[in-house]
């Protein structure tokens, strides 16, 4: 059976930073862009003061509340030599790695034995043991649950790590609690297209909706 689990690095370029200074650990701290623009991640204590992806630096640092934040220049030489390591872990332990960006890669569990959600567990601890990188995993049928799957794990910040959507009931019981948005590859047209015609979550019939309504989404016509 195809199954597919995208492995993604939580807050990866500050876990990155982390990896190297132990002081930063549970410290709200973020990473700028280059000439220390705007933020490009952020620790989840950094979330928790309010910061948001594309702050711009100039306007929020002398804030008194955002005081105890730590800025950090972007080193993309770092960043680019962990995802490098991250992937050595995963092509140890599964023999199909698709890297999808530096922090996001797609493993293909077909013709594995075993648990799924045992084993995304046990790679999850192996590249936090190893790579020093906490990360989160979704799995599913298909590329595009299975990054559903993983955005669904990352907001679950008291959860495994691991969601598993392979199961129909379990994307049944799920997809009512989720946005169109949230669906890799449908931007905010598509998404206002398939509200029009009544559409208002992801479902088993969002294929036929997209069909009526003339979407086009990543992938073959039956990522879903």
């Amino acid at each position: 059976m195809t199954m597919f689990a995208l492995i993604d690095g939580n807050s990866f370029y500050c876990s990155c930073e982390r990896a190297f200074d132990p002081t930063l650990r549970n410290k709200p701290f973020v990473v700028l862009s280059n000439n220390d623009g705007c933020v490009i991640a952020r620790t989840q204590e950094a979330k928790d003061l309010g910061i948001k992806m594309g702050d711009p630096y100039h306007l929020i640092a002398r804030k008194p509340e955002l005081k105890p934040v730590i800025w950090k220049s972007s080193n993309y030489v770092l960043y680019g030599d962990m995802s490098r390591r991250m992937y050595e872990v995963l092509v140890d332990r599964v023999p199909q790695v698709e890297p999808y960006s530096i922090d996001e890669m797609f493993l293909d569990y077909r013709g594995l034995p075993g648990d799924h959600v045992a084993r995304s567990g046990e790679i999850r601890a192996a590249v936090r043991r190893i790579a020093k990188i906490p990360t989160c995993v979704g799995i599913g049928p298909t590329k595009t649950l299975a990054k559903l799957a993983n955005k669904i794990a990352k907001s679950e910040r008291q959860g495994s790590g691991v969601c598993d959507l392979s199961a129909a009931e379990r994307r049944a019981a799920l997809f009512p609690g989720l946005g169109l948005a949230d669906i890799w590859g449908l931007g905010a047209a598509s998404v206002e297209k398939l509200n029009r015609a009544g559409v208002l979550f992801p479902s088993a019939h969002l294929l036929k909706s997209r069909r009526l309504v003339g979407l086009s989404i990543r992938g073959n016509q039956k990522q879903f």
